[in-house]
């Protein structure tokens, strides 16, 4: 009886020790798991960035809004969605100086592709800028900053075709009205807004407002003006 006793004593006092070795060894592999799975994100991320710094878009410009002189070496395109409230802003701000410094001195070529991503009115705006360039190509500007200008809360579905109509009877009053309403209703552009998104397919944005400089994604901060005005001085200096 006695020795039975004894083994059972050791045994629970060996079960005793494992466990008190167990918790004290579980939060040390937990830290240096966590570490490990931090450390294979950064490599990833790391990796997925460089992959975006290296990739070049051949985008295809013809067909599409431009803005700029045609002589101009460096071409910068914008990935936007008229319900973006980030787009507005730097529509807002950012786009008047770009205009300023780059776009009116003849440097460089500007274009805007459509990302409608945020709701299914996204692809409404989208579809209505098209039909607005179809009819007259220097008008699309025009169009394109008073739909910003009209914009509201994103979770609003607000950018109706009735809703575009009125923006395009004050911006582009030489548009028909009943017109453009079919056209949006009808989605008679539908081709070139899926020609958008087919280069959406290829460049990959993280999302909107994104840009490209010679077909080489921007990646630094979208609201930083001067970090961009540096990325497009760079491509400037590149091919000169």
């Amino acid at each position: 009886m006695g020795k039975s006793t004894s083994k059972s004593k050791s045994s629970y006092s060996s079960k005793k020790s494992n466990n008190k070795l167990m918790l004290i060894l579980f939060p040390v592999v937990l830290v240096v798991l966590l570490g490990l799975i931090f450390v294979l994100n950064q490599q990833s991320t790391e990796i997925g960035k460089q992959q975006r710094d290296e990739r070049v878009v051949d985008f295809k410009l013809e067909g599409q809004p431009i803005l700029g002189s045609p002589e101009a070496k460096v071409t910068v395109v914008e990935f936007g969605d008229y319900k973006c409230p980030a787009c507005k802003f730097w529509e807002d701000t950012n786009y008047k100086q770009l205009k300023a410094d780059f776009i009116d001195t003849g440097k460089i070529q500007f274009s805007f592709m459509n990302y409608p991503f945020l709701a299914p009115d996204s692809r409404t705006a989208a579809l209505a800028g098209e039909a607005v360039y179809a009819h007259n190509p220097e008008a699309f500007w025009a169009y394109h900053e008073a739909i910003y200008a009209g914009q509201k809360d994103e979770r609003e579905q607000w950018a109706t075709p009735e809703y575009l109509v009125e923006i395009a009877k004050k911006a582009v009053p030489s548009m028909d009205s009943a017109q453009l309403l079919k056209q949006i209703q009808d989605e008679s552009y539908k081709k070139e807004v899926d020609q958008d998104l087919a280069f959406v397919q290829q460049a990959k944005p993280q999302g909107t407002p994104a840009f490209y400089i010679n077909g080489k994604e921007y990646t630094g901060q979208w609201d930083s003006y001067p970090a961009l005005k540096q990325a497009i001085e760079d491509a400037l200096a590149a091919v000169k």
